[in-house]
């Protein structure tokens, strides 16, 4: 059987070389840690350090700055996003409901909330690939509504 491919983000304020917000490929995913695709080499880092979906969201996702952080700019205010085609910020309008990437021109639904990712957290520790294939079908049916 074939397993969908599964995507990451970090929860955690900070742990170089991932950026907040952005969504990385899993390559391998035990118990304990996840490895990832970052910039074509992997990466591993600690399981509870992440958020996993069997689904890569396409929606932009919302960053606060970290505190005394210069970049992005400060006239960005406090939270700005993260374009989930390319990992490219960009700067926020409080009224926006989507927006388009200054880097790749897409467009997308902006993640004011992502509450209906976390569903997913809920899922073993370990999970199988039925339940990963069932949580995928799961995630396209939201997407298409």
């Amino acid at each position: 059987m074939l397993q969908p491919e599964q995507w990451a983000r970090i929860r955690a304020r900070a742990f170089p070389p991932l950026r907040r917000g952005g969504w990385y490929r899993v390559v391998q995913l035990t118990p304990t840690e996840v490895t990832l695709d970052v910039n074509r080499r992997p990466l591993t880092v600690p399981r509870p350090f992440l958020q996993v979906l069997p689904i890569r969201p396409r929606m932009w996702s919302v960053v606060l700055r970290p505190r005394g952080s210069a970049n992005p700019p400060q006239s960005w205010g406090p939270r700005y996003a993260v374009c989930p085609h390319c990992c490219a910020r960009a700067p926020l309008s409080d009224r926006s409901t989507s927006m388009r990437c200054p880097a790749c021109q897409m467009a997308f639904v902006i993640g004011w909330s992502d509450s209906h990712w976390r569903v997913f957290d809920l899922l073993s520790r370990s999970p199988t690939a039925q339940v990963i294939v069932k949580a995928h079908d799961v995630a396209v049916k939201f997407l298409k509504r």
